[in-house]
């Protein structure tokens, strides 16, 4: 067999077909890119390179790692997300497209009060359940806010927040453990924003084995998923400033639900916007 990037590249894709992975093109198009330490864009062009023996075992140890269904974002410890790159391990959820276009609605939103000659720059936000910190870092790198806070429970996912923030070189945001509003008890802010653990328990059961690798308290929560939109709804409004927003990831099966929950406590001009897959993703609302 030939060692070169194209025959080693299908093999493992065939190899990662016949236990029925999923996305095994991507998959090992984004390994093997990672061993050569190209650009997953560029390994057509490099198709006919010998593969060192070194690479051919770091790749293989790749394949092998992934055919137990753990993530590629896993194996490799990184993940892209707004254009940025994240550190990721077991101890945080992998950033992914629907969390993007959560805060891509939070810029949105903030772009629009800027053209109604609103000061973004003095604008503050409380990232909830920060996780690896994509959501805070993000913003700080594109919104120009006058500070951001991320809050998490877990201590080990805000030591990775702050690296990402670290290795971004963000600025301007305040890390802080908390469960849920407890340790800002004294604030207020212009925007919340959080994509908290919404996987019921009949769902989390159901769920392919790649997410069985993440941490299981940033994505389960309660019988029916909803205790954090619950929790949430009822607490929020002591925390926003007059015409505050509010962000949030949806558990797409219960939108409606989360949708009469946040209007049941008095949010107002909430609105449902849809995914890629034109699935009900993110819920915003504001208060009086």
């Amino acid at each position: 067999m030939q060692n070169n990037v194209y025959s080693v590249l299908n093999c493992a894709k065939e190899f990662l077909r016949s236990i029925k992975i999923d996305d095994y093109k991507a998959s090992a198009e984004e390994l093997l890119s990672a061993v050569l330490k190209i650009k997953r864009s560029k390994l057509a062009a490099v198709r006919e390179q010998k593969l060192t023996e070194k690479e051919i075992s770091l790749f293989n140890l790749y394949i092998q790692r992934r055919a137990k269904r753990e993530p590629a974002a896993y194996i490799l410890g990184s993940c892209g997300f707004m254009g940025f790159e994240f550190i990721v391990n077991e101890n945080v959820l992998i950033p992914r497209t629907e969390t993007e276009l959560l805060t891509e609605e939070v810029l949105r939103a903030c772009s629009f009060e800027k053209e109604r000659n609103a000061f973004c720059g003095g604008l503050t936000v409380l990232d909830l359940c920060a996780g690896c910190g994509c959501i805070a870092v993000s913003l700080s790198k594109l919104g120009g806010f006058k500070a951001i806070y991320a809050l998490d429970i877990s201590l080990k996912a805000l030591e990775i927040a702050e690296k990402n923030a670290k290795i971004n070189e963000a600025e301007n945001i305040i890390f802080l453990q908390s469960d849920i509003f407890h340790s800002v008890k004294d604030k207020k802010f212009d925007i919340i924003v959080s994509n908290p653990p919404y996987v019921s328990e009949s769902e989390y059961a159901a769920l392919e084995p790649e997410l069985k690798y993440e941490p299981q308290i940033a994505l389960m929560t309660g019988e029916d998923g909803l205790f954090f939109y619950r929790r949430i709804a009822r607490q929020a409004g002591a925390y926003l400033n007059g015409g505050g927003q509010i962000f949030l990831e949806l558990n797409a099966n219960k939108a409606e639900e989360i949708k009469d929950i946040f209007s049941r406590s008095g949010f107002k001009n909430i609105k449902i916007i849809k995914d890629y897959s034109d699935l009900p993703r993110i819920l915003t609302a504001g208060i009086s």
